[in-house]
């Protein structure tokens, strides 16, 4: 959640979040469906391999430990370049071997057996061997695990079956797993060793390792120089966090910046793609935007209550407003790279009138008080003044409450303590929410969802596994658990000798395997979304 964050965020990814912010992207066509690059020609040159690219983003993650906490902003720097999974997405969304060279899936989608890479090592020169593997899966799916979606995905055992092969059993079988493990951050292994500095120190099998961090200013990653692959492209990559989106873009036309990972108000886009100084990068995400709703809440505990502010929130109006018109309505807990993806986006059309009518007759003809609680996301600081108005005019009255990201992920993600909120849940295929109790909106039909979900993969085909997430997705729907508004647009704007950049948002992180200053992506990086 970001909510990644960008995405985790994401999330969640569950942050979510998150930060990430961060989180997905579209073409300047606002299609869903492709990437696409926007510069004039310039002259990249020759690869610099002692360059330190910096990069501009805007919520300083909480802790370095992706386990620990589901925002995104955790994932954007740490996930997949410091901390690596057995299968990891690459920027198309496909499903690539990492610190697994191959596997085997059996037992009707319920055993998991994994080759581990050979002559690895992590960052501090341990070895990396099948015992870390179980380590760390062990450590995030046991029952009273801390990992806020360790309850998500059904471990029965994880078993070295010889000191580079690892057998996972799940309780039941899954259509979802495989990719929930390359997505979700649960997927991380780490040095048992060093678990201890995890949250301040990562120590990681990944091309980066984390040598520096300011409190709320920057994070450097350094070349791993004990890496396996081929080494990093930049010798440092620097996050730098920006509290204002306009200082950020200033940050870019002076130079001190090189790229911002996703542009926060996308509006600006105007202000750079027609420079032969820059380019615009835009491509498909997982992140969505929703209203939050507190079900437990007084009137929000009531479905027609929770319909009525849908009826009442003109999307079309909010993408203008909080994504300069980039994004795609949202209907629903699922976007177009979900393989049960529906698009329910004229569930709820516009309709004020409907709203009102709908507030009568669950008893609060004049409307009722509602706070609306906003982190410090652009699209939410944007979205929120709008949404207090469109509410407003069916009789809600909203408190708008701006709080910081720590605030928010304790507050409101932790502890429920909240009414509404306007947040991007950025983790990939992330339904699995909805049946979880306890979750901090609240849902009060997670037992029926967790069956749906649970007999679903259970299926023998995946046409059938795929009937019955869409079923739930007309379940939460016609509930109104929240309001989704739209997906959210990640736009990447790099100088223009900058290479290697993620053209989608399919992952929470902020993938540096390619970047570089000058040179050029290799056909094999750009075949993977570089």
């Amino acid at each position: 959640m970001q909510s990644k964050d960008k995405k985790k965020q994401s999330a969640v990814m569950i942050l979510g979040i998150l930060a990430l912010i961060v989180a997905g992207i579209y073409s300047i066509s606002h299609s869903s469906s492709s990437s696409k690059t926007e510069s004039t020609s310039a002259v990249i040159g020759k690869l610099q391999s002692n360059a330190t690219v910096t990069i501009g983003s805007e919520v300083f993650p909480v802790t370095l430990d992706p386990t620990a906490n589901a925002s995104a902003a955790i994932d954007e720097v740490v996930d997949y370049n410091v901390l690596q999974h057995l299968v990891e997405l690459d920027p198309k969304g496909k499903i690539v071997p990492v610190l697994a060279t191959s596997w085997t899936v059996s037992n009707g989608n319920s055993v998991y057996t994994f080759n581990i890479r050979k002559g690895v090592k992590f960052s501090n020169g341990d070895p990396l061997t099948s015992k870390d593997v179980v380590y760390s899966m062990d450590r995030v799916f046991a029952p009273g695990s801390t990992y806020p979606y360790g309850k998500l995905f059904d471990v029965s055992s994880v078993v070295e079956t010889s000191p580079y092969q690892v057998k996972v059993t799940l309780t039941k079988p899954s259509w979802e797993w495989l990719f929930d493990l390359a997505a979700y951050s649960n997927g991380v292994i780490i040095d048992p060793r060093t678990v201890s500095t995890l949250g301040t120190d990562p120590i990681g099998t990944g091309p980066y390792k984390v040598t520096s961090e300011v409190n709320n200013y920057s994070i450097t990653l350094s070349r791993n120089s004990l890496y396996y692959g081929s080494p990093a492209r930049a010798k440092q990559v620097i996050f730098h966090y920006f509290s204002n989106p306009n200082t950020e873009d200033a940050a870019l036309e002076s130079g001190q910046i090189q790229v911002i990972d996703n542009l926060g108000t996308p509006s600006e886009v105007s202000v750079f793609k027609d420079s032969p100084k820059y380019r615009v990068i835009t491509g498909p995400t997982n992140g969505k935007v929703q209203l939050t709703l507190n079900n437990s809440y007084g009137p929000l505990s009531n479905v027609m209550v929770r319909q009525a502010i849908a009826y009442a929130t003109d999307k079309k109006a909010i993408i203008d407003v909080a994504s300069g018109g980039y994004g795609t309505p949202l209907g629903s807990d699922s976007v177009p790279a979900d393989p049960y993806y529906l698009d329910l986006s004229n569930t709820y059309p516009y309709n004020p009138a409907k709203a009102r009518e709908l507030l009568k007759q669950a008893g609060y003809p004049h409307g009722f008080p509602l706070t609306i609680t906003l982190p410090p996301y652009p699209y939410a600081q944007l979205a929120g003044p709008l949404l207090a108005s469109e509410l407003g005019s069916v009789g809600i009255d909203v408190k708008l409450t701006n709080i910081q990201w720590p605030l928010w992920i304790s507050q409101v993600f932790e502890s429920g303590d909240f009414q509404a909120t306007v947040i991007d849940h950025a983790e990939a295929r992330d339904i699995g929410n909805y049946a979880t109790p306890g979750y901090y909106w609240h849902y009060r039909g997670t037992s029926e969802v967790a069956k749906m979900i649970g007999d679903a993969n259970q299926a023998p085909t995946q046409a059938q596994w795929i009937a019955g997430y869409q079923a739930v997705l007309h379940k939460i729907t016609n509930a109104a658990v929240n309001d989704w508004l739209y997906i959210l647009p990640q736009i990447t704007v790099t100088s223009s000798n900058v290479t290697g950049v993620p053209h989608s948002g399919y992952s929470e992180s902020f993938n540096l395997a390619y970047l570089g200053i000058g040179g050029s992506t290799s056909t094999q990086a750009k075949a993977m979304g570089f």
